[in-house]
């Protein structure tokens, strides 16, 4: 009973956490903490990064269709050109990252990605109450209706890619800064929600290859059971694609200031409990 319920908080966790602008990987390290979870867990990481990815594939089908049809459209070109920057520094901090999630690394996470998002906020929201800035919403902030040819430039798409690439740091959240530094360099807030969700689907898909290989590598110990696992996965499913459509609804009526205040909060009592209460 408790291993269910603890898959069934991962799984919650996971699935909310991976869209929204909070963190996965720094919540799942601090509930790891908190159940004295110490065992192997990659078979576990594996299915829940699976259910998140499938979230994405559900919830954008259609575009993703689209995309599928057009294999060389602007789009796909796009997010190959943002995915570039992301491999390499993945590559190159891959040490320093699997260092970082042993420490307090986390709390400081939390914190920038706090920050990151309140800055973000408040400049596009003054650049939309500008009206000295009407060209620049003009060629900036374009909305296509079509998804192969998606309002993001490659300049615009490198400087993602780049904070998607430091956003494997725990605690600093892959669309939290892939949606802000969005943005900041001028994209319209929908296609820097859509170019997010999209540019996630690499990366998962990438995570799960270096899960795989160190399960081919090392072999894998069952944490938790089938059952458990099962279970695990239909939650971070669902929880995934509710956190996809609310994020999508936030970021388009500019209500990221909430979440800020939530990380805020978070390291406060990272810090309280790491100095002072000694909970975990």
């Amino acid at each position: 009973m408790w291993g269910i319920f603890v898959v069934i908080v991962l799984g919650l966790v996971q699935g909310a956490s991976e869209f929204l602008p909070i963190s996965s990987s720094g919540h799942l390290v601090v509930l790891y903490n908190i159940f004295d979870i110490k065992g192997d867990t990659i078979l576990l990481s594996i299915i829940l990064h699976i259910a998140t990815l499938l979230a994405v594939l559900v919830c954008y089908r259609k575009q993703i269709f689209e995309l599928i049809k057009k294999p060389f459209c602007t789009t796909n070109r796009k997010l190959i050109v943002a995915t570039i920057p992301t491999v390499i520094i993945a590559l190159l901090l891959k040490n320093v990252v699997e260092n970082s999630f042993g420490g307090d690394f986390v709390i400081y996470g939390f914190l920038i990605t706090a920050i990151i998002l309140i800055i973000s906020q408040n400049i596009e929201s003054g650049r939309n109450n500008n009206k000295n800035n009407e060209f620049l919403s003009k060629t900036n902030n374009i909305q296509y209706n079509n998804i192969t040819n998606i309002g993001v430039g490659y300049g615009q798409a490198v400087l993602i890619g780049v904070a998607q690439g430091l956003a494997i740091f725990p605690g600093i959240s892959r669309s939290g800064s892939t949606i802000a530094t969005g943005l900041l360099s001028g994209v319209n807030k929908n296609d820097a929600a859509d170019f997010s969700f999209l540019l996630s689907i690499p990366v998962i898909l990438g995570g799960l290859v270096f899960e795989l290989k160190d399960i081919v590598k090392y072999g894998a110990d069952l944490s938790f059971n089938l059952g458990e696992l099962f279970v695990g996965f239909v939650v971070a499913f669902i929880s995934g694609l509710l956190a996809i459509t609310v994020m999508l609804k936030l970021v388009k009526n500019k209500k990221l200031t909430g979440f800020s205040i939530y990380l805020f909060l978070l390291v406060l009592f990272l810090m309280l409990n790491k100095f002072v209460l000694g909970w975990f």
